[in-house]
């Protein structure tokens, strides 16, 4: 089934899975806060958090569909068992501790950089939202699990973002987990953001290595584009 702009039935259903995202991570939030008056820092969170999904998803249903359309459907064949386990790990971290440490920090009135760090961790959120965007638009192989795609004669993506570092959208969630400790005052969420940089480091290591073994094309990419993750850096 195809609706306006070349988006399917498994796109619709991928976009209302993210809206129930949405709404579980501010739940999270407000349940652990204990109440719905969790003051003007996080209000303003809520509402860029909304307002980045919204964006995003408008833009690629515009411009690249066929990534939406792919990302609900069955993709157990081929994903790698390393990758289950922290595809698991990365889930549980960052929908579920980092949401429920910004809420109990509220609740707890644990230590705060204060209302001024949204103005450093604003400008980091939307800066992993735009290198997100760019990915989701420039690779249509763009999935949430570690596997070659057979199934869709898989090539090297190598323009765009790509053309900076091999893994953009990994950098993107990078700076997310960056921003939010700036962005909600928290200092406790470090705790997750150093989580989920080792998970990504981790993922992005062994990604890589399978990518350069089972996908034609990618070792001479990698000579090309030096850096993994960070650039200059790795």
């Amino acid at each position: 089934m195809k609706i306006k702009g070349g988006l399917s039935g498994h796109g619709v259903k991928y976009i209302v899975r993210m809206c129930l995202q949405l709404l579980l991570q501010i739940g999270i939030i407000i349940t652990a806060a204990g109440s719905v008056h969790v003051g003007a820092q996080l209000l303003t969170y809520f509402t860029v958090l909304a307002g980045s999904y919204a964006v995003e998803l408008g833009v690629i249903i515009r411009r690249n569909p066929e990534v939406l359309n792919e990302r609900v459907r069955n993709i157990s064949t081929g994903t790698k068992s390393w990758d289950k386990v922290l595809l698991f790990l990365y889930v549980i971290c960052t929908y579920i501790f980092m949401n429920m440490f910004i809420g109990l920090g509220i609740r707890y009135n644990w230590a705060s950089f204060g209302f001024n760090s949204l103005f450093i961790g604003l400008p980091l959120y939307i800066l992993s939202v735009i290198i997100s965007t760019k990915s989701l638009l420039e690779n249509k192989y763009f999935e949430s699990s570690s596997r070659i795609q057979t199934e869709r004669n898989q090539t090297v993506i190598s323009t765009g973002v790509y053309s900076f570092v091999r893994h953009p959208g990994y950098a993107s969630i990078l700076l997310w987990a960056l921003s939010i400790p700036l962005f909600t005052g928290i200092i406790g969420t470090f705790i997750l953001s150093f989580a989920i940089l080792i998970i990504l480091t981790i993922r992005t290591y062994l990604e890589d290595r399978m990518l350069q073994r089972e996908l034609t094309g990618y070792r001479e990419y990698s000579e090309k584009v030096k850096y993994r993750l960070i650039p200059y850096i790795w």
